[in-house]
């Protein structure tokens, strides 16, 4: 087992270069993906601005996995605390107008079923972290 398989956002500082051409390839083959976020609309929905003309939308919905309100919306301070940062996310779709739309849930989602599913009692699992430096154990 891969105990890499999930690096944290912006570990790398690196852009995902998109090619227009290759966006079905992408999600077909549901990669991984990272960009910054340029900005927060009224909605929360986050913007990520590519080359080629590009823009990512991740709508509200798509931001958060995990810390979700009861209406079933990621907290609003986690799509403002998005904005200027690296974000992983897969595309949902294309749409006209050089629109892709894009998910950060999905990536959640795919790292907690690793967690859940892959695991194993006793496996030593690669942990990161540039915020905190001692080190944690988990039981």
């Amino acid at each position: 087992m891969n105990s890499l398989k999930f690096k944290p956002e912006g570990w790398n500082h690196e852009i995902t270069t998109l090619d227009k051409d290759k966006i079905n390839d992408y999600i077909k083959e549901s990669q991984t993906l990272q960009g910054v976020v340029k900005n927060c609309d009224n909605n929360y929905n986050l913007y990520i601005n590519f080359e080629n003309g590009l823009t990512g939308i991740m709508p509200r919905q798509e931001v958060e996995a995990i810390n979700i309100e009861q209406t079933g919306l990621p907290r609003t301070n986690l799509c403002t605390g998005k904005v200027h940062k690296f974000v992983q996310f897969k595309i949902k779709e294309a749409t006209d107008c050089n629109n892709i739309i894009i998910s950060r849930k999905q990536v959640q989602e795919e790292a907690l079923e690793w967690v859940k599913n892959d695991l194993e009692e006793g496996q030593k699992v690669t942990r990161y972290c540039k915020k905190y430096k001692t080190i944690w154990s988990f039981y």
